[in-house]
C-alpha cells in the first residue's frame, strides 16, 4: 500500500469511491446489496462491482467477512477518517491552501438546511476560536 492523502491505503478511484459511500451508508452489507443501493450499479455488471470491493478490501478500505458461502463487507475506517486527508490535499494543492475560493462556490450552491446549518455551526466554531492562536498544519 502506498503512502498518499489516504494514509497508509492506496487512494481510491472515483468509482470505488462511489461504493465506498454506499458502504458508510449501509454498514455492513453483501456485494449484492452494495451493487443495488449503488446507482452505478445500474450501469455497471454485479461481477464488476464484486470485483470492485474486494480490490477495496485488498487496499484496506473495506472489512470482509464469510458468513456461510456469502461474503459480508463493512468499512475498515470511518468516513471523517478518510475524507479529511483527501479534503486536505485538495485545498493544498488545487486551492492554493485558501478556503475563500470553496466557500465562493458553497454560496453559490444550492445547498440543504442541514449543510447550512452544519456551516453555520462552522462559523460560530471558527469565531469562538478565534482568540486562539491557529494551529499549524502538522497539529491538525
Amino acid at each position: 500500500m502506498a503512502d498518499g492523502p489516504t494514509g497508509s491505503r492506496t487512494p481510491l478511484s472515483r468509482g470505488e469511491w462511489a461504493l465506498m459511500n454506499v458502504c458508510w451508508r449501509l454498514g455492513r452489507a453483501t456485494a449484492r446489496e452494495i451493487h443495488e443501493a449503488s446507482e452505478e450499479g445500474r450501469r455497471r455488471d454485479y461481477r464488476t462491482t464484486k470485483t470492485m470491493l474486494d480490490r477495496m478490501a485488498a487496499k484496506g478500505w473495506l472489512r470482509v467477512t464469510k458468513v456461510g458461502p456469502v461474503r459480508v463487507y463493512a468499512p475498515a475506517v470511518s468516513r471523517s477518517r478518510a475524507l479529511g486527508p483527501v479534503v486536505r490535499e485538495f485545498i493544498d494543492q488545487v486551492l492554493g491552501r485558501s478556503l475563500a475560493p470553496l466557500f465562493v462556490h458553497l454560496a453559490e450552491e444550492d445547498l440543504s438546511e442541514e449543510d447550512l446549518e452544519a456551516l453555520r455551526r462552522l462559523v460560530e466554531r471558527g469565531k469562538k476560536g478565534r482568540g486562539r492562536e491557529p494551529r499549524s498544519r502538522e497539529e491538525r
